[in-house]
């Protein structure tokens, strides 16, 4: 399929389209003439160069009925062109450096890698380059396929994985967690973050929660931008009743080629890059199956980040060879210790108290990190690999049923410590001064039990912390910790929390 190159001369290629647009209006049946001007238009709005000729093909692939169908997709498309691309990673840039100093790890000199995620498409290594150049990043920093020698992890505190867009979340949530199992049972402790140009943000959310990984996306999409939302543009104009009947009808030309409806994971997405397009896009943009011809193809996949894995591997075979000639124990003030956690408002909380509350020099350590694992805390290989290393860490999680239950595998590790809240890190805060307050926090639950109650305290997180994406949130729930965070809580935080790291220490 000629899907065209980019648009490196306008006015030429304008022009060009315009001419053969003419020259097709002259042959083609009226039921498709009428909506020519219409389908030249969207196309000249592309940043990338797709005929006339072939867009005409496209939409005659259709009932002629379903015409104006056809129309309506090619013009809600979403088509991001190498131009756009770069000033989405320059805006996902600009929070990552944000991110990652918010977590004591700067990026300085080559202490930040950056990898495609997993088997990425190819456009893992296109989004690296873009994003290479973007930021002004050393190619050295960035991780090919074939740098399989050169990799090495241990000078890096940050690792950053890379890739075009988070559809479901679920292919990436998977990998990342592969890579969070090695990474967070070294000793030497490390943050892992997903770095997207687009995402949608129940997948977003996912890999959140999922991998404990800290996202970062320059543009974020919702329901609204696919057609499973009945409000979404591409329903302009349209009464409700037409508006479903529209999306069957989509459904039905999507399963007569495919075996996914609205794409994987049922998003029913209409993003396209230059380069790619997402398989979470309707499967009639870019499927080929039984003799359908894409819009815009879907290109061949090629390995990614998956060697990280390997360099994770060979620096816990080192720690373990050098464990034998290790001098005695470690003086206190020189451990770093690794706090487990569940979520992402967790893992600020702790971010808060290392940077505003001094925690490291109340726990008269070097450091202590917090690691958001989201559902990586119940992997067997993780804990199996913690068990073995030399890695100074704690469980830090709620005291309720759900947590309890969960950590009873944790437990049952040697030398895994746990460590449970009273009862969980919201209940920290000054739940009263917050209720003198609630004028400002909509929608927090009427006080109906005890304040210490799980139940009721999950309540309140999520109506004053998690409206909406936590990372995009970051300095507003920093700004409620450190205004509503009850000192005397916080000092029997520390407290016992230092218990807990006299036992992963071994000091009675």
């Amino acid at each position: 399929m000629d899907r065209g190159h980019r648009r490196e001369n306008g006015k030429g290629c304008c022009l060009q389209i315009k001419e053969l647009g003419e020259k097709l209006k002259n042959v083609l049946p009226s039921s498709i003439q009428i909506y020519a001007d219409r389908i030249q238009a969207a196309i000249e709005s592309w940043p990338v160069e797709v005929t006339m000729d072939h867009a005409i093909k496209w939409v005659l692939q259709f009932d002629v009925a379903d015409y104006p169908l056809a129309v309506r997709i090619i013009e809600n498309l979403d088509v991001l062109g190498s131009l756009q691309i770069r000033s989405a990673l320059e805006v996902a840039h600009a929070k990552l450096q944000r991110r990652i100093s918010e977590k004591g790890a700067a990026v300085k000199g080559n202490n930040t890698l950056y990898a495609g995620i997993g088997n990425a498409a190819k456009s893992g290594a296109l989004i690296s380059y873009h994003y290479r150049v973007t930021a002004d990043i050393p190619e050295d920093d960035f991780y090919f396929g074939d740098d399989e020698e050169k990799l090495d992890l241990s000078n890096i505190d940050n690792i950053v994985l890379v890739d075009d867009v988070i559809g479901t979340g679920k292919a990436i949530a998977k990998e990342v967690k592969k890579v969070a199992e090695e990474v967070h049972s070294l000793v030497k402790p490390r943050q892992i973050f997903v770095l997207t140009v687009a995402g949608y943000e129940d997948g977003i959310q996912r890999v959140t929660e999922d991998s404990g990984a800290s996202v970062v996306t320059a543009l974020e999409y919702s329901s609204r931008d696919t057609v499973t939302n009945m409000d979404a543009a591409i329903y302009s104009g349209l009464p409700m009743s037409e508006r479903e009947a529209m999306l069957e009808r989509i459904r039905r030309y999507c399963r007569s080629i495919s075996t996914s409806e609205l794409g994987f994971g049922g998003v029913g997405g209409l993003l396209v890059f230059d380069h790619n397009t997402p398989n979470t896009t309707l499967p009639i943009i870019w499927h080929r199956g039984k003799g359908w011809l894409p819009l815009f193809p879907r290109s061949m996949r090629i390995p990614g980040s998956a060697k990280v894995l390997k360099s994770a591997e060979a620096e816990r075979d080192k720690e373990d060879d050098e464990r034998p000639a290790a001098a005695g124990p470690t003086p206190r003030n020189q451990v770093e210790i690794t706090l487990f956690v569940e979520g992402k408002v967790d893992e600020l909380f702790i971010d808060f108290m290392r940077q505003d509350r001094g925690l490291a020099s109340k726990l008269e350590v070097k450091d202590v990190r917090a690691v958001a694992l989201g559902g990586v805390y119940h992997s067997e290989r993780l804990l199996t690999l913690l068990r073995t290393s030399k890695k100074e860490a704690i469980f830090v999680l709620d005291d309720d049923d759900a947590s309890r239950r969960a950590s009873v595998r944790l437990e049952a590790f040697d030398g895994v410590q746990v460590m449970y809240l009273k009862p969980t890190f919201v209940g920290l805060l000054n739940i009263k001064k917050i209720y003198e307050h609630r004028d400002r926090f909509p929608g927090l639950p009427e006080q109906t039990g005890a304040v210490s109650d799980p139940r009721w305290l999950h309540q309140v997180e999520m109506s004053l912390l998690k409206r909406g994406p936590v990372g995009a949130n970051a300095e507003r729930i920093f700004q409620i910790i450190s205004e509503f965070l009850d000192v005397t809580k916080y000092d029997e935080f520390v407290i016992d929390l230092r218990n807990s790291v006299d036992a992963v220490l071994g000091i009675a």
